[in-house]
């Protein structure tokens, strides 16, 4: 036995050294971890906030829901007490927020998604740096600030829109929460486990699809790692926070929620927005990825990881609903799923290892045109010609930092329908030609622009027509009411899918000649025909009745 065995034997301290060592190594990557990421989210700020307002050029119709929502709620109304939504408050209200303090509407959406980015970023780098190599956190932190920010709803197009953002807000909490409960660290921390419940009641109160799908995948992800501690901890923090708000909006608040949810439920306008959870798995675009998916839920089972299986399909399937629940926008859990097995690879076998890599880099390709489209939206927004942009809202002193691509908002015009029996939408069938106190409609569709809302609210000026005063559209959009002097209908559904919602504080009924969505419309007059009414306008656009 040589000197130093024999030190080491005497001296307990001796085996203490790598141990220091490992820490030093692992305290100087975090810093570099935190600071790479403290860059790209500055830099990532400077090019949201530089041109001072925010373009879109894509699903407008969105935007005109969105804006009217924030308004409705900067002037002090509240989702489901006092307007028709199946989104939480939480989707709106930090917008709202800082619009009630004097924030224009552009700037307080980008400062936003620029805070929660920073927020949901920081805590995915501290949880994933204890779970995975330095540079796999830094890049599963950084891809949850670009979901987070990104200024386009996905999908591998051209374009920049602020339609969905929620969607973009819940993936991105789920992610960092998901990672806390199916990755063990080696000693988990209190403040993950509070994380965890306060992500799963944030996604309850932005969008109960996410809150449905990805609470039991938590739980059984906390349970199958052994982390009973942290399980309970995150169901008492969520417990805690749904009792505490409870207490300041009272019961009927959860009740009017729950109304509206079942309002979209009933609704024969969209069962469902996929086409079903099997019909997208199977589509061209998921079939691939359900294969590799099985494939490696196989190698880890022949290896002995039956629990990391498991924990893989149930990942896949909860994540394929959210996909078609968000008429099937991008799967981006195919990239969560992708980190996952690149954190499972190196404890297999060799050729399991190098199968696992080899699944993990195809889910990643896979959805890899996707998040190009996110990560490049802030710097395609920032260098796109103002000059060729007017605001969303036209003919309005509001929200002028809202922008539109002239041609979109100034487009305008009408198609008709032909009722072949093939046209579908969201598997209904249109309805045909219908007659409306005895006056024929014709079969036609307007399509949506700010023009068109615009047209009509110059109209009713014009003649002096119901100024100051509450109109019901009959149609799925309603955001009239931001194009003149009308105060938003309370308890209106600003996105209709069929009712009467709010026609009980109307002063004046409205329906357009051609509307904005044929089937929404007709399912509406055939309530309205019971309401009664008189005739105060008829013009080639749109008919006025008082109530």
């Amino acid at each position: 036995m040589d000197e130093l065995e024999t030190i080491a034997d005497w001296n307990p301290s001796m085996p203490s050294q790598p141990l220091r060592t490992e820490k030093t190594q692992f305290v100087m990557e975090s810093r570099r971890a935190w600071s790479i990421l403290t860059i790209v989210w500055a830099a990532f700020s400077m090019v949201l906030l530089a041109p001072g307002n925010l373009v879109i050029t894509s699903h407008w119709a969105d935007a005109l829901h969105l804006v009217d929502i924030l308004d409705r709620m900067s002037q002090g109304q509240r989702p489901h007490l006092d307007f028709v939504t199946p989104l939480g408050e939480l989707a709106f209200s930090p917008i709202s927020d800082l619009m009630a303090a004097g924030v224009p509407t552009g700037q307080a959406f980008l400062v936003v998604q620029i805070l929660m980015a920073g927020g949901l970023a920081a805590a995915g780098l501290a949880i994933a740096v204890k779970r995975m190599p330095w540079v796999w956190a830094l890049a599963f932190a950084c891809a949850v600030m670009v979901i987070t920010l990104a200024l386009v709803h996905g999908r591998p197009e051209f374009s920049l829109s602020i339609n969905v953002h929620y969607n973009r807000w819940c993936w991105a909490l789920s992610f960092v929460a998901l990672l806390a409960a199916l990755l063990q660290p080696d000693k988990p921390a209190l403040w993950e486990a509070v994380f965890i419940g306060v992500a799963l009641a944030g996604l309850a109160l932005i969008k109960i699809t996410y809150f449905v799908a990805f609470l039991p995948l938590a739980v059984l992800g906390l349970l199958v790692t052994r982390q009973t501690r942290v399980v309970i901890i995150a169901l008492a923090t969520g417990l805690t926070i749904a009792i505490l708000l409870t207490v300041l909006w009272g019961m009927d608040y959860w009740l009017a929620y729950l109304d509206d949810l079942l309002y979209i439920a009933r609704s024969d306008a969209r069962p469902y927005a996929g086409g079903g959870v099997l019909r997208m798995v199977t589509s061209a675009q998921m079939l691939a990825p359900a294969v590799l998916t099985a494939i490696a839920a196989y190698l880890l089972v022949r290896d002995g990881a039956q629990r990391k299986g498991l924990l893989l399909v149930c990942t896949f399937l909860a994540g394929a609903y959210v996909s078609d629940q968000n008429a099937g926008f991008d799967p981006l859990f195919l990239g969560f799923e992708a980190l996952l097995l690149l954190v499972w690879a190196p404890k297999l076998t060799d050729f399991r290892r190098f199968g696992l890599t080899v699944i993990s880099l195809g889910l990643a390709v896979a959805v890899a045109p996707n998040f190009f489209n996110l990560a490049t939206s802030p710097v395609r927004a920032a260098l796109a010609d103002r000059s060729g942009f007017v605001p969303l809202v036209i003919g309005s002193s509001h929200h002028q930092d809202v922008l539109l691509e002239r041609g979109a908002a100034l487009s305008g015009g009408q198609y008709f329908v032909v009722d072949d029996g093939q046209r579908e939408f969201f598997g209904q069938r249109p309805a045909g030609p219908v007659e409306f106190l005895n006056e024929a409609l014709p079969d036609c569709q307007s399509m949506v622009s700010p023009r068109y809302f615009a047209s009509i609210a110059a109209d009713l000026e014009e003649r002096d027509l119901a100024q100051g005063q509450a109109i019901f559209v009959a149609d799925y959009l309603s955001p009239l009411w931001l194009f003149g002097d009308f105060p938003p209908l309370v308890g209106a559904a600003p996105w209709s899918y069929g009712g009467l919602n709010g026609i009980e504080n109307a002063d004046f009924v409205l329906f357009p000649v051609c509307p904005n969505r044929v089937s929404v419309n007709r399912s509406i007059l055939r309530e309205l025909a019971e309401v009664p009414m008189t005739e105060v306008l008829r013009t080639p656009l749109y008919r006025l009745y008082a109530l």
